[in-house]
């Protein structure tokens, strides 16, 4: 686990030892964290990094959105404020029902206990933490503002990016899949909000990104993810207008767009086939 220098005053992990991206800014009287990993033993270990390479004094932990990898460290994190976006709390108590609820969780433990002993070993204990400090559309930090949080949905309902001004960062979370194909099969799924949040990235002032998953980038990324995202958006639509039923579109999939990168997980692909396939039928319906 590598906690990379970005900048001056950021840092982040994206070598893939957190699953999901994980970083932190630092300004005068305030250590931001942005996300925190996928299991209690990630979280603690990039805890101590930031102790010991930035700065020993946390004072707030944003979560861009729901996911796993993004939140399941939270409980390691839970003595400071814990920020996410209204949506993305709103998401929650149906989670801790079902998808988190503890059988949920166990049952998920037990699918990885041969395959991935040590990732099941680190799901023993877990505790999902709810966030309690919530906004709704955005919020900043620093005397001067310097840290702009913004709820952008697309990837999820309550997805939000971290924007560090002074800077020029920006913590895109999983609007940004670098070199790998994004995952685009969330049940609150929003294209047309995600390929929107993406153009008015291009407009922002930003020298590097830190995407969700994969290396450090820059608007050539945004522009990749933008040009596959309008094709399968007009693919998809095209499909519709022409009666073909999800199965077919499935089957025919190959022969749609083609990724920016090379599939290396051939669910992902199912599944944004599948969630875009249903939000658009119900537009164009």
């Amino acid at each position: 686990m590598e906690l990379k220098q970005v900048s001056n005053s950021t840092w982040a992990i994206v070598d893939g030892s957190t699953f999901g991206n994980v970083g932190c800014i630092r300004i005068p009287n305030h250590i931001v964290v942005i996300d925190t990993g996928m299991t209690p033993e990630i979280a603690k270990e990039f805890h101590t990094r930031i102790q010991e390479d930035v700065g020993p004094s946390i004072t707030e932990v944003i979560l861009t959105h729901y996911h796993s990898d993004h939140v399941f460290g939270a409980q390691e994190f839970q003595q400071y404020p814990l920020i996410a976006s209204t949506k993305m709390v709103e998401l929650y108590p149906a989670l801790l029902e079902e998808r988190w609820s503890p059988q949920s969780i166990e049952e998920m433990r037990k699918a990885y206990a041969e395959t991935e002993p040590e990732f099941s070993r680190q799901l023993e204990n877990l505790q999902i933490i709810t966030p309690v400090n919530t906004f709704e559309t955005s919020l900043t930090l620093g005397e001067n503002k310097e840290i702009q949080v913004r709820h952008t949905g697309g990837h999820t309902v309550g997805h939000a990016t971290v924007y560090f001004v002074p800077e020029r960062i920006l913590f895109a979370g999983d609007l940004i899949f670098c070199q790998e194909y994004p995952y685009a099969g969330d049940p609150t799924n929003n294209p047309q909000r995600w390929i929107q949040s993406l153009e008015e990235i291009l407009e922002m002032d930003i020298d590097t990104i830190v995407p969700g998953h994969g290396p450090l980038c820059d608007k050539v990324e945004i522009q990749l993810h933008l040009t596959y995202f309008k094709a399968l958006e007009q693919w998809i639509c095209n499909k519709i207008k022409l009666g073909a039923t999800l199965a077919e579109v499935q089957q025919e999939k190959e022969a749609g767009p083609t990724p920016p990168y090379q599939l290396k997980a051939e669910r992902r692909f199912e599944a944004t086939i599948q969630r875009w396939y249903n939000f658009y039928s119900e537009i164009i319906s």
